[in-house]
């Protein structure tokens, strides 16, 4: 299919590891063909295809493989077994400043990175001063890169690979440097490769930045495909799970439950109704039965003001008792970026437990 910019089937790839540089000659020599190795699978069968236009994510832990599935894209690499075909040329920030020179100007090295991504000198004079503009590093752009702090290196070496307009664009956490203000314009300038059909791969810790880059996400665990799928799904699943990994074996209090767990009968108070958007809410345990905000004076408000005093009130029927509790809350932008969040247990270091058949009302205040 023409759409298709990146096709990857059955991916595999394997390192042999030794104990020590004699075995791996011991190996090679063995009549018997002993091994003196021991495998280990940096990727394991994974399957995905991009399209032309689409920016896809790839989420894991440290160690997990997509560094390595990324040089292999790019080519740096070969895999084990498996094919990977990408039509269009290729641009990746894997490495920053990989290939600069650090004896030359950063004029110069512009025109030598140029030339190893398959530019000529003209076709890179056409580009100059848009890489200038965006890498803003004033007139150090005329001296040796050995004499760039390593937040200027950065920069150039982001704004060579960011402006050569290629098909596909790699990113591996190359959105670390920089102060806030040139991601952004970094930001900016992914949104303008999207509408201009550049297809990307992109590859971070920030699950918000994924979250506001992709459209799809692929999450590899230990090598394997865990996940390719919509992206909010795939983003809220790997969240899932680094949250359940992070609170195992964690000790709670259970004490002080009267102050933190206020209870009522149904026929006693009455909350402003609740409407559904997610069936994340709906358990077979509980019951949301409101979610409101309160402002200083004590009225209902949907609206929040820089430097004034809120209250989040959450109103739960529970249908079984539940011990070791945790009730938060999170505020996303339009983009779906968190703003700002908080929990009972990482405001108070403490937990919770509801009744069968009573009403719980959780409360902060901020």
């Amino acid at each position: 299919m023409q759409d298709i910019m990146i096709e990857i089937k059955n991916l595999t790839k394997v390192y042999r590891l030794y104990d020590s540089p004699k075995d791996r000659v011991k190996e090679v020599f063995s009549i018997v063909g002993k091994q003196y190795s021991k495998k280990f699978m940096a990727l394991n069968n994974i399957n995905i295809s991009v399209k032309k236009g689409e920016t896809v994510g790839i989420i894991g832990t440290n160690g997990a493989g997509k560094s390595t599935l990324l040089k292999i894209v790019t080519g740096v690499l070969s895999p084990s077994s498996g094919e990977v075909k990408v039509n269009g040329m290729i641009a990746a920030l894997l490495e920053l400043g990989a290939g600069f020179n650090q004896e030359y100007t950063g004029i110069q090295n512009i025109y030598l990175n140029g030339r190893i991504m398959g530019y000529s000198r003209k076709q890179m004079e056409a580009r100059i001063q848009s890489i200038v503009d965006f890498a803003d590093i004033g007139d150090f752009i005329t001296q040796p890169v050995k004499t760039y702090s390593s937040g200027m290196f950065a920069r150039l070496a982001f704004a060579v690979a960011i402006n050569v307009e290629p098909e596909v664009l790699i990113v591996d956490e190359a959105l670390s440097v920089g102060d806030l203000f040139f991601q952004n314009k970094c930001f900016r300038k992914f949104e303008e490769l999207k509408n201009k059909g550049v297809t990307i791969l992109f590859v971070s810790h920030d699950i918000a930045s994924v979250r506001q880059m992709c459209s799809r996400v692929l999450w590899i665990d230990h090598g394997s495909q865990k996940k390719f799928d919509e992206c909010n799904l795939v983003c809220d699943m790997y969240m899932d799970e680094k949250r359940k990994a992070m609170n195992k074996g964690v000790i709670v209090d259970m004490g002080m439950n009267s102050k933190i767990t206020p209870t009522y009968s149904n026929d006693k108070f009455v909350f402003p109704a609740m409407r559904y958007k997610s069936s994340k809410l709906v358990s077979e345990h509980f019951r949301f039965l409101s979610f409101f905000i309160i402002d200083s004076s004590g009225a209902i408000t949907t609206d929040m003001y820089v430097e004034n005093e809120y209250e989040i009130h959450m109103v739960i029927e529970f249908y079984e008792n539940m011990d070791n509790l945790i009730a938060g809350f999170v505020f996303e932008n339009n983009k779906g970026l968190p703003i700002y969040d908080i929990n009972n247990y990482i405001n108070q270091k403490q937990t919770w437990q509801g009744l069968k058949g009573q009403i719980s009302e959780i409360i902060f205040k901020y």
